[in-house]
Protein backbone atom coordinates (compact mmCIF):
# COMPACT_ATOMS: atom_id res chain seq x y z
CA UNK A 1 0.00 0.00 0.00
CA UNK A 2 2.56 2.59 1.15
CA UNK A 3 5.91 2.84 -0.83
CA UNK A 4 8.62 5.00 1.66
CA UNK A 5 10.72 7.02 -0.31
CA UNK A 6 14.11 8.10 1.54
CA UNK A 7 16.48 10.22 -0.33
CA UNK A 8 19.85 9.69 1.00
CA UNK A 9 23.50 11.68 1.63
CA UNK A 10 26.04 11.04 4.35
CA UNK A 11 23.23 9.44 6.60
CA UNK A 12 23.55 6.29 8.56
CA UNK A 13 19.91 4.77 7.50
CA UNK A 14 20.16 1.86 9.56
CA UNK A 15 18.02 2.84 12.41
CA UNK A 16 15.07 4.30 10.41
CA UNK A 17 15.16 1.18 8.03
CA UNK A 18 14.47 -1.07 11.08
CA UNK A 19 11.72 0.53 12.91
CA UNK A 20 10.05 1.10 9.80
CA UNK A 21 10.24 -2.65 8.83
CA UNK A 22 9.35 -3.29 12.29
CA UNK A 23 6.63 -1.38 12.00
CA UNK A 24 5.48 -2.61 9.01
CA UNK A 25 5.35 -6.53 10.43
CA UNK A 26 3.83 -5.57 14.09
CA UNK A 27 1.27 -3.25 12.55
CA UNK A 28 0.28 -5.54 9.31
CA UNK A 29 0.93 -2.19 6.84
CA UNK A 30 1.96 -3.49 3.62
CA UNK A 31 4.92 -1.17 2.23
CA UNK A 32 8.25 -1.18 0.23
CA UNK A 33 11.26 0.57 1.45
CA UNK A 34 13.21 2.68 -1.66
CA UNK A 35 16.26 4.45 -0.82
CA UNK A 36 18.02 6.49 -3.49
CA UNK A 37 21.43 7.53 -2.50
CA UNK A 38 22.94 10.97 -4.10
CA UNK A 39 26.32 9.84 -4.36
CA UNK A 40 27.18 10.15 -0.64
CA UNK A 41 30.93 8.77 0.77
CA UNK A 42 28.93 6.18 2.73
CA UNK A 43 27.53 3.05 1.26
CA UNK A 44 24.92 1.45 2.65
CA UNK A 45 23.48 -0.58 -0.32
CA UNK A 46 23.57 -3.31 1.64
CA UNK A 47 20.16 -3.20 2.82
CA UNK A 48 19.17 -4.01 -0.98
CA UNK A 49 19.49 -7.68 0.63
CA UNK A 50 16.85 -7.22 2.69
CA UNK A 51 13.36 -7.95 2.13
CA UNK A 52 11.21 -5.18 0.85
CA UNK A 53 14.17 -2.93 0.23
CA UNK A 54 14.92 -1.07 -3.45
CA UNK A 55 18.86 0.69 -3.02
CA UNK A 56 19.40 2.92 -6.19
CA UNK A 57 22.54 5.07 -6.22
CA UNK A 58 23.77 8.55 -8.28
CA UNK A 59 27.40 8.06 -9.46
CA UNK A 60 26.88 12.56 -9.52
CA UNK A 61 24.96 14.39 -6.81
CA UNK A 62 21.31 15.32 -8.54
CA UNK A 63 20.01 17.27 -6.08
CA UNK A 64 17.01 16.58 -3.56
CA UNK A 65 14.38 17.27 -5.79
CA UNK A 66 15.91 15.34 -8.73
CA UNK A 67 16.56 12.28 -6.60
CA UNK A 68 12.94 12.62 -4.76
CA UNK A 69 11.49 12.49 -8.29
CA UNK A 70 12.99 9.44 -9.14
CA UNK A 71 12.22 7.63 -6.27
CA UNK A 72 8.51 8.12 -7.16
CA UNK A 73 9.24 6.90 -10.36
CA UNK A 74 10.48 3.76 -9.34
CA UNK A 75 7.55 3.12 -6.27
CA UNK A 76 5.31 0.57 -6.72
CA UNK A 77 2.41 1.38 -4.25
CA UNK A 78 -0.19 3.86 -4.74
CA UNK A 79 0.83 5.95 -1.70
CA UNK A 80 4.11 7.72 -1.21
CA UNK A 81 5.68 8.44 1.97
CA UNK A 82 8.96 10.80 1.39
CA UNK A 83 11.07 10.29 4.32
CA UNK A 84 14.23 12.93 4.79
CA UNK A 85 17.16 10.13 5.81
CA UNK A 86 18.00 12.08 8.90
CA UNK A 87 14.48 11.70 10.73
CA UNK A 88 12.91 8.60 13.38
CA UNK A 89 9.29 9.15 14.05
CA UNK A 90 7.74 9.89 17.17
CA UNK A 91 4.85 7.30 17.40
CA UNK A 92 5.09 3.82 17.64
CA UNK A 93 1.67 3.70 15.34
CA UNK A 94 3.26 6.06 12.95
CA UNK A 95 2.96 3.88 10.03
CA UNK A 96 -0.72 3.00 10.81
CA UNK A 97 -1.36 6.64 11.10
CA UNK A 98 -0.96 7.39 7.81
CA UNK A 99 -2.33 4.21 6.19
CA UNK A 100 -5.46 4.94 8.42
CA UNK A 101 -6.24 8.27 6.78
CA UNK A 102 -4.81 7.44 3.02
CA UNK A 103 -6.90 9.33 0.59
CA UNK A 104 -6.67 9.57 -3.38
CA UNK A 105 -7.37 13.36 -3.16
CA UNK A 106 -5.45 14.57 0.15
CA UNK A 107 -2.28 15.03 1.16
CA UNK A 108 -0.81 14.63 5.20
CA UNK A 109 1.96 16.30 6.56
CA UNK A 110 2.94 14.72 9.49
CA UNK A 111 5.64 17.38 11.26
CA UNK A 112 8.64 17.78 12.74
CA UNK A 113 10.11 17.88 16.35
CA UNK A 114 13.61 18.46 17.84
CA UNK A 115 14.42 16.41 20.57
CA UNK A 116 14.40 18.63 24.14
CA UNK A 117 18.38 18.84 24.91
CA UNK A 118 19.42 20.93 23.53
CA UNK A 119 23.15 19.74 22.01
CA UNK A 120 26.79 21.18 22.17
CA UNK A 121 27.81 25.14 21.25
CA UNK A 122 28.52 23.78 17.28
CA UNK A 123 24.89 22.74 16.51
CA UNK A 124 22.94 24.41 18.92
CA UNK A 125 21.90 27.47 16.95
CA UNK A 126 20.20 24.68 14.07
CA UNK A 127 18.72 23.67 17.35
CA UNK A 128 17.29 26.37 18.54
CA UNK A 129 16.27 27.71 15.04
CA UNK A 130 14.21 24.05 14.89
CA UNK A 131 12.77 24.59 18.08
CA UNK A 132 11.67 28.33 17.38
CA UNK A 133 10.56 28.08 13.84
CA UNK A 134 9.93 24.54 12.58
CA UNK A 135 8.35 22.67 15.50
CA UNK A 136 4.86 23.30 15.31
CA UNK A 137 1.67 21.83 16.63
CA UNK A 138 -1.21 20.63 14.35
CA UNK A 139 -2.99 22.99 15.20
CA UNK A 140 -0.42 26.05 14.37
CA UNK A 141 0.12 24.21 10.94
CA UNK A 142 -3.52 23.94 10.07
CA UNK A 143 -4.41 27.37 10.25
CA UNK A 144 -1.59 28.12 7.16
CA UNK A 145 -1.45 24.29 5.94
CA UNK A 146 -0.03 25.52 2.91
CA UNK A 147 2.77 27.59 4.04
CA UNK A 148 3.48 25.12 6.31
CA UNK A 149 3.89 22.38 3.98
CA UNK A 150 7.47 20.54 4.40
CA UNK A 151 8.83 17.77 2.46
CA UNK A 152 10.59 15.68 5.17
CA UNK A 153 7.27 14.17 6.07
CA UNK A 154 4.93 13.86 3.88
CA UNK A 155 2.22 11.84 2.62
CA UNK A 156 1.03 11.79 -1.06
CA UNK A 157 -0.82 9.53 -3.44
CA UNK A 158 1.74 8.38 -6.24
CA UNK A 159 -1.23 10.46 -8.93
CA UNK A 160 -1.17 13.17 -7.30
CA UNK A 161 2.24 13.84 -7.21
CA UNK A 162 3.25 12.87 -10.45
CA UNK A 163 0.88 15.69 -11.40
CA UNK A 164 3.12 17.91 -9.36
CA UNK A 165 6.45 16.50 -9.11
CA UNK A 166 9.10 19.07 -7.57
CA UNK A 167 10.80 20.67 -10.16
CA UNK A 168 14.47 20.07 -11.63
CA UNK A 169 15.73 23.23 -11.93
CA UNK A 170 16.44 23.59 -8.45
CA UNK A 171 19.55 21.70 -7.67
CA UNK A 172 20.80 23.48 -4.28
CA UNK A 173 19.14 23.84 -1.32
CA UNK A 174 16.00 25.20 0.03
CA UNK A 175 12.37 26.28 -0.79
CA UNK A 176 10.99 23.18 -3.12
CA UNK A 177 8.63 23.02 -0.30
CA UNK A 178 8.05 25.94 -0.21
CA UNK A 179 7.39 25.97 -4.24
CA UNK A 180 5.10 22.70 -3.74
CA UNK A 181 3.23 24.50 -1.05
CA UNK A 182 2.37 27.68 -2.95
CA UNK A 183 1.35 24.65 -6.27
CA UNK A 184 -1.41 22.81 -4.35
CA UNK A 185 -2.52 26.08 -2.98
CA UNK A 186 -2.89 27.55 -6.18
CA UNK A 187 -4.45 24.01 -7.75
CA UNK A 188 -6.45 23.98 -4.64
CA UNK A 189 -4.97 20.29 -3.28
CA UNK A 190 -6.05 19.85 0.21
CA UNK A 191 -3.01 19.85 2.40
CA UNK A 192 -4.00 18.30 5.82
CA UNK A 193 -1.52 18.31 8.76
CA UNK A 194 -1.89 15.60 11.14
CA UNK A 195 -0.16 15.11 14.52
CA UNK A 196 2.46 12.26 13.41
CA UNK A 197 5.64 14.02 13.39
CA UNK A 198 9.45 12.61 13.13
CA UNK A 199 12.35 13.85 15.22
CA UNK A 200 14.93 15.61 13.42
CA UNK A 201 18.37 14.39 14.22
CA UNK A 202 21.17 15.23 12.20
CA UNK A 203 21.43 19.14 13.02
CA UNK A 204 23.79 21.20 10.79
CA UNK A 205 27.17 22.44 12.57
CA UNK A 206 26.25 26.19 12.75
CA UNK A 207 28.58 27.04 10.19
CA UNK A 208 26.78 24.61 7.71
CA UNK A 209 23.58 25.98 8.71
CA UNK A 210 24.55 29.27 8.04
CA UNK A 211 26.42 28.49 4.56
CA UNK A 212 22.87 26.40 3.50
CA UNK A 213 20.27 29.31 4.69
CA UNK A 214 22.71 31.85 2.35
CA UNK A 215 21.63 28.55 -0.37
CA UNK A 216 18.14 28.81 0.12
CA UNK A 217 18.03 32.89 -0.23
CA UNK A 218 19.85 31.80 -3.32
CA UNK A 219 16.90 29.09 -4.80
CA UNK A 220 14.74 31.45 -3.60
CA UNK A 221 15.94 34.33 -5.95
CA UNK A 222 16.14 31.94 -8.51
CA UNK A 223 12.45 30.72 -8.21
CA UNK A 224 11.72 34.48 -8.69
CA UNK A 225 13.81 34.66 -11.55
CA UNK A 226 12.04 32.61 -12.98
CA UNK A 227 8.63 34.11 -11.97
CA UNK A 228 7.66 32.04 -8.34
CA UNK A 229 6.96 34.72 -6.31
CA UNK A 230 6.50 32.66 -3.68
CA UNK A 231 4.50 33.88 0.06
CA UNK A 232 8.01 33.99 1.59
CA UNK A 233 8.74 36.66 4.72
CA UNK A 234 12.16 36.94 2.76
CA UNK A 235 9.99 38.10 -0.39
CA UNK A 236 7.59 40.20 1.73
CA UNK A 237 10.32 42.35 3.43
CA UNK A 238 12.50 42.99 0.33
CA UNK A 239 9.10 44.17 -1.85
CA UNK A 240 8.63 46.69 1.27
CA UNK A 241 12.08 47.68 1.15
CA UNK A 242 12.38 47.88 -2.56
CA UNK A 243 9.27 50.03 -2.44
CA UNK A 244 10.93 52.62 0.18
CA UNK A 245 14.07 52.28 -1.51
CA UNK A 246 16.04 50.98 1.36
CA UNK A 247 17.27 47.85 0.10
CA UNK A 248 20.38 49.40 -0.73
CA UNK A 249 21.01 50.05 2.53
CA UNK A 250 20.17 46.78 3.77
CA UNK A 251 22.10 45.58 0.86
CA UNK A 252 25.17 47.44 3.08
CA UNK A 253 24.00 46.16 5.94
CA UNK A 254 25.15 42.80 4.86
CA UNK A 255 28.76 43.56 4.73
CA UNK A 256 28.74 45.50 7.99
CA UNK A 257 27.36 42.01 9.32
CA UNK A 258 30.41 40.26 7.66
CA UNK A 259 32.62 42.54 8.60
CA UNK A 260 31.54 42.38 12.15
CA UNK A 261 31.25 38.46 11.95
CA UNK A 262 27.72 38.79 13.24
CA UNK A 263 27.61 34.50 13.50
CA UNK A 264 29.91 34.93 16.66
CA UNK A 265 26.65 36.54 17.57
CA UNK A 266 24.06 34.96 16.76
CA UNK A 267 25.51 31.34 16.97
CA UNK A 268 25.14 30.95 20.95
CA UNK A 269 21.85 31.56 20.60
CA UNK A 270 20.83 34.27 22.67
CA UNK A 271 17.40 35.47 22.97
CA UNK A 272 17.66 38.07 19.95
CA UNK A 273 19.65 36.02 18.03
CA UNK A 274 16.48 34.75 15.54
CA UNK A 275 16.17 38.54 14.75
CA UNK A 276 19.34 39.13 13.44
CA UNK A 277 19.97 36.03 11.63
CA UNK A 278 16.61 37.10 10.54
CA UNK A 279 18.09 40.79 9.50
CA UNK A 280 21.33 38.93 7.97
CA UNK A 281 19.32 36.66 5.36
CA UNK A 282 17.48 39.80 4.80
CA UNK A 283 20.21 41.71 4.08
CA UNK A 284 22.10 38.94 1.71
CA UNK A 285 18.81 38.62 -0.37
CA UNK A 286 18.92 42.68 -0.90
CA UNK A 287 22.76 42.03 -1.99
CA UNK A 288 22.72 39.32 -4.08
CA UNK A 289 18.99 40.74 -5.84
CA UNK A 290 20.29 44.34 -6.50
CA UNK A 291 24.14 42.38 -8.09
CA UNK A 292 22.03 40.59 -10.17
CA UNK A 293 19.59 43.29 -11.19
CA UNK A 294 16.61 42.44 -9.45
Amino acid sequence: MISILIPSYNVDLIPLVDFLQDQSIRLAVKMEIIIWDDASAADFSFLKERENISFYRSSVNLGRARTRNLLAEKAVFPYLLFLDADVFPVDSLFLKQYAQLASPDTILVGGIRYEDKAPGTNQFFRWFYGKAREEMSVEKRSKNPYLHFMTGNFFIPKALFFRFPFVHFLHGYGHEDTLLGFTFQQENISVRHIDNPVYHLSLDHNEVFLSKSKEAVLSLLQLKKKGYHLPSKLNTAYDFLEKYKLNRFFAILFSIFEFFQLKKVIFPGYFYSLFLFDLYKLSFYCKVSLERGK
